[in-house]
């Protein structure tokens, strides 16, 4: 089986905002909506599938890099954390040289944020690190993912639903809105936690032309054609022989 990474056509542990550049381009070639093909169709599948093993870390996390403790400081090691649980809150397991651990990420948690847990006989300092995850990259208690439209719901704008680390959101998209322009949805961000407020989501529209988009752009096209007067009938030949 082809690991995600070449199914992307990446080289070995990318960069995840390299997977998301990647699975974008093919998204816009074989996305159901732009592709009818069942073999383009398949291709899409895997190549989100291959994109969300990449960017994976609801379930469980690295614990890395175990610092050296100096005098009166406590040993602190890095928690990489999905922003699915930054957001919501939940148990993160993993290991380090110290042992195993399973500690308790409280929900609205930030990079940096430190949580003192146990591991082996050792009291811990666990820095959070957040990491990009299914397509959502972390600024601080803001949140930016993109938001995939139609020409026809770029141009008429509307309601459109999508699925974010605190819930499935509904909002309306403001009418022409372009390819490349940022959307703001406030407080939808991190929630908020004492003496922090919620953070923001920021939306980057990313415009597809869907088989709807080019039947409608046919159509008119046909109707234009059908409007257009006749060569030697209609007032134009009238005009002329007055």
């Amino acid at each position: 089986m082809s690991s995600p990474y070449a199914i992307l056509g990446l080289e070995p542990n990318a960069d995840p905002r390299a997977a998301k550049a990647a699975f974008h381009a093919v998204a816009k070639a074989c996305h159901p909506d732009v592709n009818a093909d069942p073999q383009a169709r398949q291709r899409f599948e895997e190549a989100r599938e291959a994109y969300r093993v990449i960017t994976l870390g609801a379930a469980s996390a690295d614990i890395g890099r175990t610092g050296s403790p100096r005098a009166g400081r406590m040993t602190e090691i890095d928690l990489e954390v999905s922003v699915w649980i930054a957001a919501r809150g939940g148990s993160v397991k993993g290991s380090c040289p110290l042992g195993k651990a399973s500690v308790r990420v409280p929900a609205g948690a930030r990079s940096g944020d430190r949580i003192i847990a146990r591991i082996g006989k050792t009291d811990v300092a666990c820095v959070i690190r957040i990491a990009d995850t299914d397509g959502f990259e972390i600024d601080g208690g803001n949140l930016v993912t993109s938001l995939t439209l139609s020409a026809v719901q770029a141009r008429s704008g509307g309601g459109v639903e999508i699925e974010t680390p605190m819930g499935r959101l509904r909002l309306n998209v403001p009418k022409d809105t372009q390819d490349g322009d940022r959307l703001l949805v406030a407080g939808r961000g991190l929630p908020a936690t004492s003496g922090r407020p919620a953070g923001d989501l920021y939306l980057d529209v990313e415009i597809i032309e869907t088989m709807t988009d080019r039947a409608v752009a046919a159509l008119d096209k046909i109707l234009a054609k059908a409007r257009r007067p006749r060569a030697g009938s209609g007032l134009l030949g009238q005009d002329q022989v007055a």
